[in-house]
């Protein structure tokens, strides 16, 4: 079943807790869910279909764009995560590609991921132009 988080949850997993943020959609087992529904720590929504336009990105001059109709969990104004772990993400996804489709290894990989988002930290987290 899927559900929105209507308020942020600390769930308890097999390797300690981890903290699931307001407007975060998952997909549970039913009854997982049931209980979450039943005590207003969530909603049932809708399945929509997934659109990549949507995701987050780093646009030809290094600007990191988040589409309003973006996932909840990258809404950081409205209590997602943060910037920073948006462009951990970015960096991630275009190291993996770089190195599976690419044929880099891990680490040329991640030295050129890591051109790619630092441009972004640089021009607009840290102050710079």
């Amino acid at each position: 079943m899927k559900i929105e988080f209507l308020k942020d949850f600390e769930a308890k997993t097999a390797s300690g807790s981890r903290t699931i943020v307001a407007g975060t959609v998952l997909d549970l087992a039913d009854d997982k869910a049931g209980k979450l529904l039943a005590v207003g720590i969530a909603k049932a929504v809708d399945s929509i279909p997934f659109d990549p336009t949507s995701l987050p990105y780093l646009d030809q001059r290094g600007r990191l764009v988040i589409p309003f109709n973006c996932p909840p969990k990258y809404r950081y104004w409205a209590g997602g995560q943060t910037v920073q772990e948006t462009l951990r993400e970015l960096f991630e996804e275009r190291a993996a590609i770089m190195q599976h489709d690419g044929g880099l290894s891990r680490e040329q990989a991640e030295q050129e991921a890591a051109k790619i988002t630092s441009r972004y930290v640089r021009d607009h987290l840290n102050g710079g132009g």
